[in-house]
Formats: structure tokens, sequence, C-alpha cells
């Protein structure tokens, strides 16, 4: 999917597996700049990011460049946009893709460049790949075999991993230590067979480890 698209001027690629009001709970990114990436994560912007919840609700694909036009201009909105200016991400297609079991994703598609116009015809294409690889995702889930069971710490600690929060929340939260949570990522590594917690929570959800978040 990641060749597909760069071999067609896509620099920068986003998968959101979300929660039925389209917020996420598992992000996977290619060719952003390391830049963006922390202070996505760090500053949490994850939290105030508008287009994943905005494709949720579109029945079509929509640009970067009309998100301002498209939801309320809140504060919290203006900063993320803003922030996202500062980014010099340049122009980007953004839209949803669907799954079995309400397992949905947002796909972000960035082109590096101030401002994109595609053709219908070509926008359907880069869905219809992105709608591929999804469903390949989900038939992966499916088919893997049950983990190895977590215990009752690990569980409730992939159960938050799952809902976005960071280790040391999560030690804040469950009331340990953050190197004890990573202690418990590690057991749950390799009890799942993944190597990050993106995987670990798509893995979880999938085998039935944990419920979907609500």
């Amino acid at each position: 999917m990641l060749d597909y698209f760069h071999s067609n001027g896509i620099a920068m690629v986003s998968y959101h597996a979300v929660n039925q009001d389209g917020t996420p709970f598992a992000i996977a990114a290619d060719g952003f700049p390391e830049d963006w990436l922390c202070q996505y994560i760090e500053k949490e912007l994850v939290a105030i990011d508008p287009i994943p919840e905005l494709a949720a609700k579109m029945s079509t694909p929509f640009f970067w460049h009309d998100i301002e036009a498209l939801v309320e201009p809140t504060p919290e909105r203006r900063k993320f946009l803003s922030a996202m200016q500062d980014a010099h991400l340049g122009d980007g297609l953004a839209f949803f893709v669907f799954g079995p079991a309400m397992q949905n994703a947002y796909v972000g598609l960035g082109f590096g460049v101030d401002r994109i116009d595609l053709e219908q015809g070509e926008v359907m294409k880069l869905q219809c790949v992105a709608q591929a690889g999804h469903l390949r995702v989900c038939a992966l889930n499916e088919q893997h075999p049950k983990a190895r069971a977590l215990t009752a710490r690990e569980t409730e600690i992939l159960e938050w991993v799952a809902r976005g929060k960071s280790n040391t929340v999560i030690a804040d939260i469950v009331g340990i230590s953050s190197h004890t949570v990573d202690a418990h990522m590690r057991s749950i590594y390799r009890k799942l067979r993944v190597n990050d917690r993106t995987s670990a929570a798509i893995r979880g959800i999938g085998s039935g480890v944990v419920q979907y978040p609500s």
C-alpha cells in the first residue's frame, strides 16, 4: 500500500484505527516529519485533531485545504490547524475506510505541496487501494491465533494503550511506576508477538484479548 502511494506522489501516509465516534485509539504513520510526530504525541494534538472525526461524518473524501471551512472554528481546532500549518505538511487528502464489526479507520494522505486538486477518478483509486489494505488488516486480525493469556494487570494496561494513553499517563491512572508499566508492555509484546504499541492494540482487539473501545 505504501509502495503504491509513494509511487503516486504521496509523501506522507497516516492510518488511524478509530472508535465509533471517529476518535483514534491506534495510529501508524509514514513519511511525516519527526518534529511533527513528536509534537502530535507529546502535546497530545491527537485529542484536538478534527480530521478523523470529520472524516467519520463525511460521505466523500476531502482535501486538507478545505478543513477550515468544514469544521466549526473552535479555539482548539484553530490551535491544531495552526500547528499543522507551522509544520509545513502541505496539502493532503482525508477519508474513511471500513471493515467488519465496525473496524473502521481514517486514512490521511499528505502530498507535501501547498495545494492539490485531484480528479475524482484519481481520488477513487487512492480510496480503493486504502480500502483493500484495511480489509487485509482486518483479515489478518481474524486469522491470527489467540494470543497467550495476559494477566489482569497486562489486560488493563493494554486497554489503556488501545485508548491512546502513553505509558506515563497509564502509570498515573493505574497507580504504579512508569518503569513497571514498561515491564508490563515488554511482556505484552512478547505474548502478543508484536514489537510496538500500535500493533499490540490492534492485535489485542482483533484477537479478543481486549474489548473494542467504546
